[in-house]
């Protein structure tokens, strides 16, 4: 080799930047004729690829419009335009609208007694019964739901009348405990509201009763 070729290989690899290890790891640098990530790699190194602005923006609207998942252990049905649950371990009836909790009702079903308990069940709310009379008491804006013993409603609280005044009773059992003869309590105000929904027509679980739980209570 000439002393001319040495000088110009000399100068051709003067003019190559050789990057140095902590530019390749801080990434500002690829090792030549590899990627940042192959050369990170080959030093032993995981790199952290940040996203682009762009790729941000994009996760950010996925995350956004992705269904959020529901917080209730059972199906909310989010393929219905609405939904009934009553969970009898916690004495509360859920309304859902698209599998989205609307309301939060505080309930009361049946006693745990052999001839007092709310069965277990699945089906269409009936029709409206309004007002009736039963076991010595009133209750209001009752709808159908099944029957068993007797006709199973939800309904709200009974009362008896003094003065031309309603005297509710068992509000106090009202997501606390079983005290109905079957039926499924709820306040007043959320018995005008549940009537002003409307739940003709829409499905309703109600769980099992759980029985030998509530009377080891």
């Amino acid at each position: 080799m000439t002393a001319t070729a040495v000088l110009s290989m000399t100068r051709s690899l003067s003019a190559t930047s050789v990057p140095t290890v902590s530019q390749v790891l801080a990434g500002t640098q690829p090792i030549t004729g590899t990627s940042p990530l192959t050369a990170s790699r080959s030093l032993g190194v995981t790199p952290t690829v940040p996203l682009t602005p762009a790729l941000t923006i994009a996760r950010w609207h996925e995350a956004e419009t992705l269904p959020k998942r529901s917080v209730f252990v059972f199906d909310t049905h989010p393929e219905l335009s609405r939904y009934l649950y009553v969970d009898q371990r916690t004495q509360h009836l859920y309304v859902f609208e698209r599998g989205q909790l609307l309301r939060d009702i505080p309930c009361s079903t049946g006693l745990p007694d052999d001839d007092k308990y709310t069965p277990a069940w699945e089906g269409k709310v009936g029709n409206f019964a309004g007002t009736f009379f039963s076991f010595g008491v009133w209750a209001d804006n009752a709808w159908y739901m099944f029957m068993s013993q007797g006709a199973i409603l939800v309904h709200s609280l009974p009362y008896t009348v003094a003065a031309k005044v309603k005297v509710y009773q068992d509000r106090d059992a009202l997501g606390v405990r079983p005290s109905s003869h079957g039926c499924v309590r709820i306040s007043p105000e959320d018995a005008d509201w549940l009537t002003t929904w409307n739940p003709e027509g829409t499905l309703m679980t109600v769980t099992d009763p759980y029985l030998e739980w509530w009377r080891k209570k």
